[in-house]
């Protein structure tokens, strides 16, 4: 029978790593062990053991678990996210409560500010009429005086 070995170099070899001797004999000794027990140099599938058979069930079985939690867990995530986005649209609204509240404050206090100024100048002007009468008054007084 003609052994099917695998060569140790590849011409472009830049990408693939070459391999040792040792595994290309291990290599070839397991192909032609299935090519000679085919017969036609195709592998035969053998019937499920026990062992293959339980190992199937318990993989079943893990599976089955698996999408149980995770269904549970992909429920919760998306739970999560709904609270997250009513807390953002919460946030969100505050926010521009918050921005509405120092517009209306700042608003105010030119306001404030601008009535200060006026009242501010209304006394200054009353003051200096004052001033004015008394002075005039003074003056007086001191004529009648002399």
């Amino acid at each position: 029978m003609p052994s099917r070995g695998f060569q140790l170099r590849n011409p472009m070899n830049a990408s693939k790593p070459e391999i040792s001797a040792r595994q290309a004999d291990a290599i070839n000794t397991s192909i032609e062990e299935n090519y000679q027990t085919s017969g036609r140099g195709e592998a035969t599938a053998a019937p499920k053991s026990r062992d293959e058979a339980g190992t199937e069930r318990a993989t079943e079985t893990i599976t089955a678990l698996v999408q149980k939690v995770g269904s549970s867990s992909i429920a919760e995530i998306e739970k999560l996210i709904g609270n997250l986005q009513a807390a953002r649209s919460y946030l969100q609204s505050e926010g521009e409560r918050v921005q509405q509240e120092m517009t209306r404050y700042a608003h105010l206090s030119d306001t404030a500010s601008a009535s200060v100024k006026i009242i501010t100048e209304s006394l200054g002007q009353w003051r200096k009429g004052n001033d004015a009468t008394r002075n005039a008054a003074a003056n007086g007084k001191r004529a009648d005086a002399a």
